[in-house]
């Protein structure tokens, strides 16, 4: 019967390099699959970002009424609080604009800020149906550039509705927004974008 040679010491170091050699082949081989399908991952995820900023910018040159904020500050022809605001597509009032600084533990303001509080009568004065969306339509610009969406507030009892207006209908209620305290001139934007009409603005507290 014969024996299994002994293997020398140089013999056996030789073959652990050799197992090595075939261990590293392994690993090399699973880290580029890995690495290509990380590649893979990562451009699938970035042509998704490129697609979804390529379809929202598409969007909202589409509707700019229906993204908050697209619309340039503008100057033109701002009414003051109770006169009638009107364009080719619409006519708007405000009444009652109060300021409220009390606490509100449902909707509370940073100590900088109050709520900004007023009645709106806003009409369809075209000759098609319209939609009427007060979180996208409505904002509060100041002559210093602040800017305020529709921030709730428990002290409004009448909030205004979002709903469809058909030729000369109207909607009214109660609209509030967080503005400065420093805020001497918030403007009301009532941008709807109906037939493309530019925007009513009017001077909240004068």
């Amino acid at each position: 019967m014969f024996r299994k040679k002994r293997e020398t010491p140089i013999e056996i170091v030789e073959d652990e390099v050799k197992e090595l050699k075939k261990e590293y082949k392994r690993f090399a081989k699973f880290r580029d699959e890995n690495s290509l399908l990380m590649t893979v991952f990562v451009l699938g995820i970035t042509a998704l970002v490129i697609i979804n900023t390529l379809f929202w910018m598409k969007w909202a040159a589409e509707h700019p009424s229906s993204t908050p904020g697209v619309t340039k500050f503008v100057t033109s022809s701002v009414v003051k609080s109770l006169d009638m605001a009107r364009n080719n597509s619409l006519s708007a009032q405000v009444k009652n604009v109060t300021t409220n600084s009390n606490a509100d533990p449902a909707f509370g303001v940073p100590d900088d800020q109050t709520m900004l509080i007023m009645d709106l009568t806003v009409t369809n004065t075209s000759k098609i149906k319209q939609q009427f969306i007060p979180v996208s339509q409505l904002y509060v610009r100041t002559r210093d550039g602040d800017y305020s969406i529709l921030h709730a507030s428990m002290h409004v009892k009448n909030p205004i509705a979002a709903r469809d207006l058909m030729p000369g209908e109207s909607v009214s209620g109660q609209v509030s927004f967080a503005v400065s305290k420093r805020a001497d001139t918030p403007l009301l934007y009532i941008d709807t974008g109906w037939d493309k009409t530019t925007p009513l603005v009017i001077d909240a507290l004068h």
